[in-house]
């Protein structure tokens, strides 16, 4: 692209020259060795070319002859291919962000659709009932024994038919408590039946 001076590349800006140096001051805008600033610099600081006939001087060519129509024709029409290549460039990158955007949205979309039908899963799923407790005339047999200690106290004289007092049952279980107000509790629930003084077998 063609190389301006720094009044004409003020003049193809559109700006002053104090505007021009602040750029160049601030490193936001580079010239050449011969003091001459680019076409395709000034596009890249953000400003917007004139025509060459707007700027209302001819331009040098880089072997110091002045620029023909047909060049100021050729360098016009090549400001405006770049500032078109800009535009696109900038218009796909709004596209994939816009994308990215509607990406994320379908993703969160269905997530929360998921959730809605797991926790539906949820409330479909039909509730355990609760098991009746057995009344006070329900059969002995059909009430189970409260506890662990009632059970395992149940297990143990089921493989002792000839009945075992407190202190046995105890001391086969391995027990430092004494059973006897258990095991007595448990005969008045009919888990148990006294068959003599401090000796129980399995209610029956």
């Amino acid at each position: 692209m063609a190389k301006l001076s720094k009044v004409d590349a003020a003049k193809a800006a559109g700006v002053s020259r104090q505007t021009l140096y602040t750029y160049i001051k601030d490193s936001r805008l580079s010239v050449d060795a011969d003091g001459l600033i680019d076409t395709a610099e000034l596009l890249r600081a953000g400003f917007t070319l004139r025509t060459l006939h707007e700027i209302g001087r001819p331009i040098a060519a880089p072997d110091g002859q002045p620029l023909t129509s047909r060049m100021d024709t050729v360098d016009t029409l090549d400001v405006y291919q770049d500032m078109i290549a800009m535009l696109k460039q900038q218009l796909n990158e709004a596209q994939a962000r816009e994308q990215a955007a509607r990406d994320r949205e379908a993703l969160l979309l269905q997530m929360l659709h998921e959730t809605q039908q797991q926790n539906q899963r949820l409330l479909d799923m039909p509730r355990s009932a609760t098991p009746a407790l057995p009344g006070p005339g329900a059969p002995a047999a059909m009430s189970a024994p409260r506890g662990d200690m009632r059970r395992r106290i149940v297990a143990l004289l089921q493989e002792h038919p000839e009945g075992l007092s407190p202190v046995q049952t105890r001391q086969r279980l391995g027990l430092d408590k004494d059973l006897g107000s258990t095991m007595k509790a448990m005969a008045r629930d009919g888990l148990l039946r006294r068959v003599e003084t401090g000796r129980y077998v399995v209610g029956t």
